[in-house]
């Protein structure tokens, strides 16, 4: 392919996927996806380097360590190995500076099926030190407008202004045939099932011992667009 079919490609898919303008003096949280590193320069921070993202595989991976325990830590670089996985991370962004190594606040892991048209969340975790600020919930509505839920990230109205997330994922970027989204989660975590049902989710049903004896599962749906 010459060099002027590449960019004029390119361009196209730039159009067809926009992603929205990063204000680079804002001092904000902002959403990528960071693995596979993306292909096309306008889905990638302008402050991160190649290097710098495949870096944050092995940083989300000490945040595992640190947050769970071992019998629930997921080795996130043999995962993120196996086809259509993918690694969204949240990275605090610092205005005007040259520190590339912007704070890591929250991570997940996003699974695509391509035989049942359906993608599995198996991995959200946040910071426990930036718990409370709306994190995790901006992480899974930029998984969803990926997905192509342009609509995701435009209900989160209930968030204020001051504390918005920016977002390097243009919807529909992952240019995947999805029907609906699906995920896990401890019966006993209120917090984060009133997080999935603000983003769109229903509970499909209950899961007994599905973490260990005792520690039931919930099975949480969205449909892709019908939010």
């Amino acid at each position: 392919m010459s060099l002027l079919k590449s960019r004029v490609g390119q361009q196209a898919e730039q159009q067809r996927y926009p992603v929205p303008a990063l204000d680079m003096q804002a001092d904000q949280p902002v959403s990528l996806i960071a693995s596979p590193v993306p292909r096309l320069k306008h889905e990638r921070h302008p402050l991160l380097s190649t290097t710098d993202y495949r870096g944050l595989i092995a940083r989300c991976q000490q945040l595992e360590k640190r947050v769970f325990p071992k019998t629930e830590a997921m080795n996130l670089s043999e995962e993120l190995r196996k086809p259509n996985q993918y690694l969204f991370v949240v990275l605090q962004q610092k205005p005007l500076s040259s520190e590339l190594r912007m704070p890591l606040i929250s991570y997940g892991v996003l699974a695509l099926c391509k035989v049942d048209c359906i993608a599995r969340i198996t991995k959200v975790c946040t910071d426990p030190l930036h718990r409370g600020l709306g994190a995790g919930e901006h992480l899974v509505r930029s998984m969803l407008a990926a997905l192509g839920d342009s609509l995701a990230l435009d209900s989160a109205q209930h968030i204020p202004a001051s504390r918005r997330f920016a977002c390097i994922c243009g919807a529909g970027c992952l240019r995947m045939n999805v029907r609906a989204v699906q995920l896990h989660v401890d019966t006993q975590r209120d917090v984060a099932v009133r997080m999935y049902t603000r983003c769109g989710f229903k509970i499909k049903t209950t899961i007994p011992n599905y973490y260990a004896e005792g520690r039931d599962a919930l099975l949480m749906n969205v449909n892709i667009g019908a939010q």
